[in-house]
């Protein structure tokens, strides 16, 4: 009798201890973030404009900057894990580049499962003159002008965005402060849909020609190099 009470009381432990395991396992909902929609294996996409893919959790390093536009994937390896923000961070492969990404902040989210679903038609955007007036004015809302054609000029913030065209949603190529990023005034200042003042630019490293935004108020979203 004494041995089927202990053999029974073994099993029971067991069970807890089993019981304990499982639930560990189980994602934990991140207070202020969205909730948890990726695990390991799935398969996902920026579900924005763009995602970052951070060299560690809250990194300020970006390995790669992954677009949705130009159809970017990448593979869950670990997560969630929620920190700073807080926000689910997730440890995935990027085509052989292991990094973090973020899944979003409060409703909105930043990246997504890849579903069957079709795509959203993109608006086709009507073109736009990319020919500057002959003499730039000071844009009435806008920070006064810093930059002129021929300046060398970066993020004023931690990233500014590249477009293809004067008030375009078509991003090229974001930049980073934090990489160092750096481009060359071509044309400009464009007071135009804000206001802001646009600059025709070309990235130093990719040879990338676009347009910038200057600022809003008195914030500053690209400045001159030191």
């Amino acid at each position: 009798m004494r041995f089927r009470w202990l053999f029974v009381g073994l099993l029971f432990a067991m069970l807890i201890s089993a019981g304990v395991v499982l639930a560990a396992a189980q994602p934990v909902a991140c207070p202020g973030a969205p909730a948890p929609r990726l695990t390991v294996g799935t398969i996902a996409r920026p579900a924005q404009v763009f995602s970052s893919l951070r060299a560690d959790v809250g990194s300020d390093v970006v390995l790669r900057v992954l677009y949705k536009s130009t159809g970017d994937q990448f593979k869950v390896l670990e997560g969630p894990l929620c920190s700073f923000g807080p926000h689910n961070w997730y440890k995935v492969d990027y085509n052989g580049t292991v990094g973090y990404v973020t899944e979003g902040q409060g409703s909105t989210y930043w990246v997504e499962p890849v579903t069957t679903t079709p795509a959203t038609a993109v608006p086709t955007l009507t073109p736009v003159p990319t020919t500057p007036p002959t003499n730039p004015v000071a844009c009435p809302g806008a920070p006064a002008p810093r930059l002129k054609a021929g300046t060398i000029a970066r993020p004023a913030q931690v990233y500014s965005s590249l477009r293809a065209a004067l008030d375009s949603n078509d991003i090229l190529f974001v930049m980073f402060k934090a990489n160092r990023d750096t481009f060359t005034v071509l044309e400009g200042p464009v007071c135009a849909s804000g206001p802001y003042n646009w600059y025709r630019v070309r990235h130093t490293t990719s040879n990338t020609v676009g347009w910038v935004t200057e600022g809003t108020g008195s914030t500053y979203w690209v400045e001159p190099m030191p």
